[in-house]
C-alpha cells in the first residue's frame, strides 16, 4: 500500500469564517489545492516503502487498535463489534470513495481497520478562525466534564518528504461543546474567559503522535461539527504548562462523516441544540476542500454497539517541515489561570507567556 494512501489532509481554509468567498477567490483556492496537494504527492511516493516509513504505519496500526481495546475493557464495553464509518460527502464520495457501508468487527486484519486511506495536502491558511485561545495547558483531557460522546482523538505528524515522524511538535486543539459553544471568549452566545472546556495542547511522541481524550463536538450556525488542529515547531515548553515562541506549520480543521454526525446529533445533550443545523454538504470549507487529493474526514470506530459509548477517532497529517504561517494567528483571548483575557481587538503573537 502506497504511504499516501495512509494520509487524511486536515483542512486549510483560505477564507475567513463568516465571510463571503467570492467565486474567483475560491477558483484560486481550489487551483492552489491542487497544485500543492500534487507536490505533495509525488514527495510522498518517492518515500512510500522505505522500511522505516512502513515500520511507522504498522506502528500507527498496533497502536491505534491497543487503545481501541483498551478503552472498551476501560469502559466496561463487552461487545466485540466495531464499526469504522464510510466517506459520506457526496463530492467526496464521487471522486474516490464511492463504496458501501461496511460492518467490521475484532477479528478484522488490523491493517485494514485502523490505518488512514485518504491523502495529505498542504494549503497556505489565511485566519485560524474567531475562537483560537492561546496559552492552553499541556494536557490529554479536554473536556473539562462537559456533557456528550466520549472521543479519544489520535492524530499522527509525519514530514511529507521523508515519511519520517514529526516528534517535539507543539498540538493546539479545540472544538465547541455540544451546544455548539466555546469556552475563553467573549464572544456573544460564547462560555466566557473563566471557562476553557474543549481546548488543550499536547507534544508529539517520538511516532509523531497526540493524543486527546474529550467529546464530539456540536454544531452551531454556519458551521458543521468539526475540529480544529495547530501545530508549532521548535516551541518552548514552560513550567507552568504552557509554551512560547515557535514556528506555526499549519492551521487546520477536521471533520466528521455526516451519517455519524446524524447519530449523534439524535441523543442528548445534542438534540438540545436549538442553533440551526449546518450538515457537511451546506458548510462551505468541507465541500469545497474535499477534492481528489484532500479528504478533510477522519476515521472512526464505535467503541460499542451505540454512539453513546464512546468514539476513536484518527488521521495521519503531511506536513512541510518548511512551513510558517505565523503571520497568520491572531487570538480572541489568552488564557491565565482563573480566567483569561480578551485579545479580540489586537494581533495577538504565537507565543504563550509564562503567567
Amino acid at each position: 500500500m502506497m504511504w499516501s494512501s495512509l494520509f487524511a489532509a486536515l483542512v486549510f481554509s483560505a477564507t475567513a469564517l463568516g465571510h463571503a468567498q467570492t467565486e474567483e477567490k475560491r477558483k484560486a483556492h481550489s487551483a492552489a489545492l491542487h497544485r500543492i496537494a500534487t507536490h505533495s504527492k509525488r514527495s510522498l511516493a518517492a518515500c512510500a516503502e522505505t522500511p522505516a516509513a512502513v515500520e511507522l504505519r504498522q506502528r500507527a496500526v498496533a497502536r491505534r487498535a491497543a487503545w481501541a481495546n483498551e478503552l472498551r475493557r476501560s469502559r466496561g464495553l463487552t461487545t466485540q463489534h466495531v464499526r469504522r464509518g464510510k466517506q459520506e460527502l457526496e463530492k467526496w464520495m464521487a471522486i474516490s470513495h464511492n463504496q458501501t457501508d461496511k460492518d467490521y468487527t475484532l477479528d478484522t486484519p488490523l491493517d485494514e481497520l485502523f490505518t488512514s486511506n485518504a491523502s495529505c495536502i498542504f494549503v497556505p491558511e489565511t485566519t485560524i478562525g474567531p475562537y483560537y485561545v492561546a496559552g492552553e495547558y499541556l494536557r490529554e483531557e479536554i473536556s473539562e466534564s462537559e456533557p456528550g460522546v466520549p472521543i479519544y482523538v489520535d492524530f499522527q505528524f509525519v514530514d511529507v518528504k521523508t515519511c519520517e515522524a514529526v516528534p517535539h511538535l507543539i498540538v493546539d486543539m479545540w472544538h465547541a461543546n455540544a451546544l455548539g459553544v466555546y469556552s475563553g471568549v467573549t464572544a456573544e452566545g460564547q462560555a466566557g474567559l473563566k471557562t476553557n472546556f474543549g481546548r488543550g495542547v499536547q507534544i508529539t511522541d517520538d511516532d509523531g503522535v497526540v493524543q486527546y481524550r474529550s467529546i464530539f463536538p456540536g454544531h452551531y450556525i454556519g458551521r458543521t461539527s468539526h475540529l480544529h488542529v495547530m501545530s508549532t515547531n521548535n516551541a518552548t515548553v514552560l513550567g507552568n504548562g504552557t509554551f512560547e515562541g515557535g514556528t506555526v506549520l499549519h492551521i487546520g480543521q477536521t471533520y466528521f462523516d455526516q451519517s455519524l454526525i446524524s447519530a449523534v446529533e439524535a441523543i442528548p445533550p445534542y438534540s438540545s441544540n436549538k442553533q440551526p443545523l449546518t450538515d457537511n454538504r451546506h458548510d462551505k470549507l468541507t465541500g469545497d476542500e474535499a477534492t481528489e487529493l484532500s479528504d478533510p474526514f477522519m476515521k472512526y470506530v464505535y467503541l460499542g454497539d451505540d454512539v453513546e459509548d464512546g468514539l476513536l477517532l484518527w488521521m495521519t497529517v503531511g506536513l512541510d517541515k518548511n512551513a510558517n504561517h505565523n503571520a497568520n494567528i491572531s487570538a480572541a483571548a489568552h488564557w491565565h489561570p482563573g480566567g483569561g483575557t480578551d485579545e479580540s481587538g489586537a494581533k495577538a503573537s504565537v507565543s504563550s507567556p509564562g503567567n
